[in-house]
């Protein structure tokens, strides 16, 4: 479900270019200036760069549409592009819910950082604290692993096989799949190595990172998440996706299926992801999240730098605790926040800390875009957006 933020900032620029593609586009309505000026449209030589950066890139990548927001210090910009569904062609709407997938996880974090503040949990806790013994006798080196190591994928536990999770879902959407059967494979294919020595991303760790929230919380995680981020954040258009139903105006989420027709995950249940990947948002509401965990309205601004701060057995992932920096060249523009994909819906989430900038896109489908081809439009956006 992750996506390297090198691969995912250029995923994310052709969103961009995207943005104004003429006759795929659909442009927030204007909005009369306001006394917070990130909720102005941008200037018109802005718009008019965009509109020639952008071209005919959505349908050159083969990317069937796309939701996009840009949230700088001095304007707001939210569109759509191409199709929400190349089945039906539905156009793409401004404002379209999708499945955020892992960028699930920072909102998990968050939640974890918060009960730390609170003193009802410590990140220095072993997990064997929290969690029933029983299944703390199933995981290896459940005694040693720490709550941070969840955290920071540096725990040892593997991941499920999502691919196998996926395709069972895909082809009886009606049952679904409990989080408990993810976090069997995961502990099955356990040990990969001792707690605190490697990196290994696996959304394993995060379902069990909510079992401990449901404990120290007093409440289920999705309670104390909605109740403590959601609520106090703003996030009307934000929700956990626990049914096989996304209400209002949606992306689907389509694959080809290799014959010249698609496949639609949308209305499979996300039940096996819990913490790691089931949440549906807006472009808006993930921006507006963003902004509230950078400027101190959820966490401290302690823990906010516990959360950047990557552990140095990721490497070149640059992942911390639910959150990740990366440099990106060759304008070497910094980023900070975290990607997530399920079969045909990919989110891009970032701060780009030096511009002071949010921005946030779905893709519904990666299509036949090259390395090449991200690479270069890669260069080109993070030239203009630094």
């Amino acid at each position: 479900m992750q996506r390297s933020l090198y691969l995912s900032l250029p995923a994310a620029l052709i969103l961009i270019l995207c943005l104004v593609s003429s006759g795929c586009v659909q442009l927030q309505q204007p909005s009369p200036a306001t006394s917070d000026a990130r909720q102005n449209l941008p200037p018109a030589y802005i718009r008019s760069q965009l509109q020639d950066l952008s071209g005919n890139a959505i349908q050159d990548a083969g990317i069937p549409g796309m939701q996009i927001e840009v949230l700088t210090p001095q304007w707001r910009w939210n569109s759509a592009a191409g199709n929400a569904s190349p089945i039906t062609g539905e156009p793409a709407q401004p404002g379209m819910r999708f499945l955020i997938a892992s960028v699930s996880k920072t909102f998990t974090s968050v939640a974890v950082l918060k009960l730390a503040e609170e003193k009802k949990l410590s990140l220095d806790d072993p997990i064997d604290r929290w969690l029933e013994p029983g299944l703390v006798a199933r995981i290896p080196n459940g005694h040693a692993i720490t709550v941070r190591q969840l955290l920071d994928h540096t725990s040892g536990i593997a991941d499920y096989n999502e691919t196998a999770i996926n395709l069972q879902e895909v082809n009886d959407p009606d049952t679904p799949v409990p989080y408990q059967a993810g976090l069997d494979m995961g502990l099955k294919d356990s040990p990969l190595y001792p707690p605190g020595t490697n990196y290994t991303y696996s959304n394993v760790n995060y379902i069990l990172l909510t079992l401990i929230v449901d404990k120290a919380a007093g409440v289920p995680y999705e309670d104390y998440a909605t109740r403590n981020i959601l609520v106090p954040a703003g996030l009307n258009e934000t929700f956990f996706q626990h049914t096989n139903h996304i209400p209002g105006p949606h992306m689907r989420a389509t694959m080809p299926a290799g014959d010249g027709t698609f496949l639609d995950y949308t209305d499979c249940y996300i039940q096996f992801d819990r913490g790691a990947g089931d949440i549906v948002s807006t472009a808006a509401d993930l921006n507006r999240f963003h902004r509230a965990l950078r400027t101190g309205k959820l966490i401290s601004k302690q823990s906010l730098a516990l959360m950047e701060t990557p552990t140095p057995q990721s490497k070149k992932a640059g992942y911390g605790l639910g959150y990740a920096k990366a440099v990106i060249p060759p304008a070497n523009v910094t980023v900070i926040g975290h990607t997530g994909g399920y079969p045909g819906s990919f989110t891009f989430w970032y701060y780009l800390p030096e511009q002071d900038t949010y921005v946030t896109w779905n893709l519904n489908g990666m299509g036949g875009t090259s390395q090449a081809g991200v690479t270069d439009i890669r260069s080109a956006i993070t030239r203009y957006l630094k």
